[in-house]
């Protein structure tokens, strides 16, 4: 259970801004939109997600996102190979609503110093998100430029499968369960711990300033 809490979210500068930055530059015409949202800070970090192996998915700025999303707009693009050291790594990027949602290399990118880009087996295809599922119905309609709402990424920890909606990071976690239950995972000391029992009335919270995060992770209950 402890693996989770290793680092599993990384900001999208320095290294990782111009791995992105190389990447999307390469990419058609077509998806130079990538390009504009990265150098405008609309992606701000990338987390693993726990309940698929080798997939990562993005965070944003929700300041941004709302004016960014194109409906309709969601695909993927597959069989982008990085090249290093003789090994190449496949890679697959999902977009959706035109934002840049995720990816999926077996390689984490910061490993990554001098690689080469192969586009020859490059192809775009139909997305795999499923736009109306349980999980996206929980939060249709919240808005709170403090949480993502729009990326869910699933993972499972004790048997149970919990949705990121706060990178606390360190380890440290918001998330909610299929019921739309909003917890605290939190890295040290190891504990879940529910917080509340509806994420629409914590979504209000947040956004009245009734929950405040230093508090919660300084070993408060969160409420100003």
């Amino acid at each position: 259970m402890f693996g989770l809490f290793k680092k599993t979210s990384w900001k999208i500068e320095g290294k990782a801004l111009d791995f992105f930055r190389k990447l999307f530059i390469q990419l058609p015409a077509e998806f130079q939109f990538l390009s504009e949202g990265l150098d405008k800070g609309l992606y701000r970090r990338f987390s693993v997600n726990h309940s698929l192996k080798g997939h990562f998915y993005v965070g944003f700025d929700p300041s941004q996102s709302d004016k960014s999303m194109t409906k309709g707009k969601q695909f993927e693009l597959e069989s982008i190979i990085i090249k290093q050291d003789g090994q190449a790594y496949q890679l697959n990027i999902t977009i959706h609503e035109g934002l840049w949602i995720g990816f999926e290399i077996e390689k984490n990118i910061l490993e990554f110093n001098n690689f080469q880009i192969d586009l020859s087996s490059f192809k775009k295809s139909k997305s795999k998100f499923a736009p109306d599922s349980k999980i996206e119905k929980l939060v249709s309609g919240l808005t709170c430029e403090q949480l993502d709402l729009t990326n869910l990424g699933g993972f499972d920890v004790e048997g149970k499968t919990y949705y990121q909606i706060k990178d606390l990071e360190d380890g440290n976690f918001i998330a909610i369960d299929n019921k739309g239950q909003v917890f605290g995972l939190i890295h040290d000391p190891y504990k879940i711990e529910l917080i509340n029992k509806s994420v629409r009335q914590f979504v209000d919270d947040v956004n009245d300033g009734i929950f405040d995060f230093d508090k919660y992770l300084n070993g408060k209950n969160g409420n100003a």
